[in-house]
């Protein structure tokens, strides 16, 4: 049955390319381009493709955005209309009134292929949801302090993302930019989704990123960004900065925020993500803007005095926590000896001594998969 439709679609398609009692064949009306090319620059995808592939792309944005049910784009592959389609949600992340799931069909006698998209929501609905997500992003734009560097802005969006949404599975819409922006509820789509559109309209180039990552539970299909940021490129994960994305992860609810994914490079990320490699995606190679050598918690060595002096510091200005940072597993196993066995005591005594109290305690949580130690402070 299903052959015989998939035949019957295709004679009716090829008939009404002809004009009538002639035998002579019309050529298809591809869809008019409305948009502007500024529309298009920048965006990481469609600087990928060549001249041809790049007006199929701007034809599939034309129909996407008319919501049409069926149009006409140049070209007779299938496969890569299909692909580049998929690119263009890629680089619009606020297109939230599809998901993807298209019927394409080539026809090399008539140089064209019909685009047959399915959308999740009416044109009411789209329009609806179009005005809700630029008035709530331009919203959460207005809140960032005047004056703020773009690395200042990269964290505040962090920040922002990570704190306003919950990962929630079976969330509605969990694949688009909605169900984070507006809904308050998603997965990574959703999370990478919405800091893309954030960042870029905050003025930050920002790549939606496909690929694997890996953790206790195995390897999962996932998305983050790529951002330029103050003359390089950095990964940003607003999905695994959020210590409950994984409820079962022992540092859930006692970091507020995870840093470990905010601006780093390559190297930092490779062990648990691992870019999709058709796409080439731009080298991540400083470390500059990392979060915790920006505020002076990385750490090369195991250096007592460096080490106490940190914690001396916190303290001096009543601070909640000292967090460590260490380079690699070898000198985070040799300075998480030495500040439990040493340095805890004679920073405690400075606190004792300093705000005269009688009996001083702290607490802390070794995230040994991170390489990151971190001590909180008790003044009663």
């Amino acid at each position: 049955m299903k052959r015989l439709l998939k035949r019957t679609i295709v004679c009716i398609l090829i008939l009404a390319f002809l004009i009538p009692n002639t035998g002579c064949v019309l050529q298809p009306k591809y869809i008019e381009v409305l948009a502007e090319e500024s529309v298009f620059e920048g965006k990481y995808y469609y600087q990928r493709y060549d001249e041809s592939q790049q007006e199929v792309y701007r034809e599939i944005y034309q129909g996407l955005m008319d919501q049409q049910e069926m149009f006409f784009v140049h070209g007779t592959d299938s496969d890569e209309t299909n692909e580049i389609l998929f690119t263009v949600l890629y680089d619009f992340p606020e297109i939230c009134w599809t998901e993807g799931e298209v019927i394409s069909t080539g026809y090399e006698l008539f140089s064209c292929v019909t685009v047959r998209p399915t959308y999740i929501c009416s044109k009411e609905e789209k329009e609806k949801r179009e005005k809700e997500i630029r008035e709530e992003a331009e919203e959460i734009i207005a809140t960032i302090p005047e004056g703020y560097s773009d690395y200042q802005k990269v964290k505040y969006i962090y920040e922002y993302v990570i704190n306003s949404v919950e990962y929630v599975d079976e969330a509605p819409d969990n694949q688009n930019i909605y169900s984070a922006l507006i809904n308050k509820k998603t997965v990574c789509a959703g999370y990478a989704k919405e800091t893309q559109y954030l960042l870029e309209l905050a003025g930050i180039p920002c790549i939606y990123v496909l690929g694997d990552a890996t953790n206790d539970d195995g390897t999962d299909a996932h998305a983050w960004n790529i951002v330029y940021c103050e003359g390089a490129y950095y990964h940003v994960d607003t999905t695994w900065g959020d210590p409950l994305y994984d409820e079962d992860e022992e540092s859930a609810g006692q970091f507020e925020i995870v840093y470990d994914y905010l601006c780093c490079s390559d190297a930092e990320i490779k062990d648990t993500h691992e870019p999709e490699a058709k796409y080439e995606y731009p080298e991540c190679i400083s470390e500059t803007l990392n979060y915790y050598r920006v505020n002076n918690m990385y750490y090369e060595n195991a250096d007592r005095n460096a080490l106490l002096n940190a914690m001396k510091q916190t303290i001096n200005v009543k601070g909640e926590r000292t967090t460590f940072k260490f380079a690699n597993q070898e000198v985070y196993t040799q300075a998480k000896d030495l500040i439990i066995n040493q340095l805890l005591d004679t920073a405690l005594g400075y606190l004792g001594r300093k705000y005269y109290l009688r009996e001083t305690q702290c607490f802390y949580t070794e995230y040994d998969e991170d390489n990151v130690f971190v001590i909180d402070w008790e003044y009663k």
